[in-house]
């Protein structure tokens, strides 16, 4: 089964970490087919960015999304921007709702995770928002074990910053826990 997952921001957000993530933990832990691209502007922090990551059981013939099944979203310009190419009947559609507050009616899979405000209000550092948008994912598909996420984020991480990003992914999970059926 081949899952496509779009995951967008602007730099400085770690929105490219996530993918890269992402795909570790697929294809190291789990023995998945993995590809992962992304595109960011010249602009580097600050600028638009974006991470795609093909996820399957076959070979991969094609590296891009074509129809995501998962699309995040870590700004409003980044919603606004790639919103249209999502198909909002059917993919599960991640925001952080620090960032990104107008959303149009109808998305039948809106997951709000307040990841910036949660990372900067409960971790003590807003730069690990992408570890909490990614746990929160990982938590809700299943996509990957959370055990496979772990350990992708100890073995890539700097020890430096390993240890606030694994209080990012306990504290994560314990929101997760607490919201349920309510994202």
């Amino acid at each position: 089964m081949r899952t496509e997952i779009k995951l967008a921001g602007f730099g400085g957000q770690g929105v490219i970490l996530m993918g890269v993530l992402l795909a570790q933990a697929a294809g190291y832990h789990e023995n998945k087919e993995v590809a992962q691209t992304q595109s960011y502007g010249p602009e580097a922090r600050g600028g638009a960015c974006r991470a795609e990551v093909v996820i399957s059981d076959e070979p991969i013939d094609y590296t891009k999304t074509l129809n995501p099944d998962i699309f995040v979203a870590m700004s409003q310009p980044a919603f606004d921007k790639y919103i249209k190419e999502i198909n909002i009947n059917t993919a599960d559609i991640f925001i952080d709702d620090t960032l990104v507050t107008e959303v149009p009616e109808g998305i039948k899979k809106l997951h709000r995770v307040s990841a910036t405000k949660l990372a900067e209000e409960k971790v003590g550092n807003k730069m690990v928002a992408n570890t909490v948008m990614l746990t929160a994912l990982v938590n809700a598909t299943k996509m990957v074990s959370l055990e496979a996420m772990k350990s992708t984020i100890a073995e890539n991480l700097p020890a430096k910053i390993r240890a606030v990003n694994m209080k990012a992914v306990d504290m994560a999970l314990e929101y997760c826990g607490q919201q349920g059926d309510k994202q």
